[in-house]
């Protein structure tokens, strides 16, 4: 549990230093993405020597190939899609598509994952996915802006993507699937979009190198995740990652609260709490 606690925490440090790079440094989507995937694939060779990861010769079959193409072709679009996202719309805006993703992955889990299936995983996976939902959405928001649009079909992928790790990590370690998927994420946007990479700001350079940072530490331990406590359970303690990404919103830039989404983190809160020590242990 601990692995999906502190990369929900991660993600939210790197939703706010993101939002900082992209909106008030104002550094083009197209240089900032392969700045970030250099400094991901960096960071995360230190990661496969604290974690001990080791490349298996099981990684060359055919099967996994063609998943591991899958998965970077879908990274490579939503990827995309999610940082336009972050700096095209406010902070809370964004996180509220995003949480189109954590039911999307349980759904779609329940699906394609048979060991994944559980009714009390489910419901309280659903639960906290809309009690999240509830607390943000209003009139406002079914007129769709372009980016919202964007941001829907990213939310779809990364459940895409989700169920295509989870399938890769019986091949895989999870360190070692990220430092690969990173490194060939970052030959593919310098090769795309051949960015001019050195007309960036000291400043937001070492907020890209600190972003990346949080971005290991979140996916990695979410992988770790995905492996030991399966993808479900998982998905449901990330999703506490938007009530911190709210709550640093409301200090960094000011964006108001509302009652509504403290109502929420409690139910949020309540079902991880049952999932975790409750449910998992036999007492329901």
């Amino acid at each position: 549990m601990i692995e999906a606690v502190i990369s929900s925490i991660g993600y939210a440090g790197g939703v706010i230093l993101d939002k900082i790079i992209l909106s008030v440094y104002l550094v083009p989507v197209r240089r900032f993405i392969p700045w970030l995937f250099i400094w991901l694939a960096a960071i995360s060779v230190f990661a496969v020597y604290i974690f001990g990861g080791k490349l298996t010769s099981q990684v060359f079959e055919p099967h996994y190939l063609l998943l591991f193409l899958l998965m970077i072709v879908v990274a490579f679009t939503w990827n995309l899609y999610y940082y336009e996202g972050i700096q095209r719309e406010e902070v809370h805006e964004f996180e509220l598509v995003m949480l189109f993703a954590p039911l999307a992955t349980i759904v779609l889990a329940e699906i394609f994952l048979p060991t994944e299936r559980s009714v009390t995983n489910f419901v309280a996976g659903t639960i906290a996915s809309v009690a999240l939902l509830a607390s943000r959405i209003d009139k406002r928001h079914l007129k769709l802006s372009r980016y919202w649009k964007q941001l829907f079909v990213a939310t779809f992928l990364i459940a895409v993507e989700t169920i295509i790790i989870k399938k890769l990590l019986t091949a895989y370690d999870p360190s070692v699937l990220y430092l690969v998927r990173t490194t060939v994420l970052a030959l593919a946007f310098l090769a795309v979009y051949r960015p001019k990479l050195l007309q960036v700001s000291k400043k937001a350079f070492a907020l890209t190198i600190a972003t990346a940072f949080f971005g290991v530490v979140q996916m990695i331990l979410k992988f770790y995740g995905f492996q030991s406590l399966g993808v479900v359970e998982t998905t449901l303690i990330l999703i506490l990652g938007p009530v911190l990404v709210y709550a640093l919103s409301s200090f960094f830039f000011r964006e108001r609260m509302q009652l509504r989404t403290g109502i929420s983190a409690i139910v949020v809160l309540a079902c991880v709490i049952y999932i975790t020590f409750i449910s998992n242990n036999g007492f329901n």
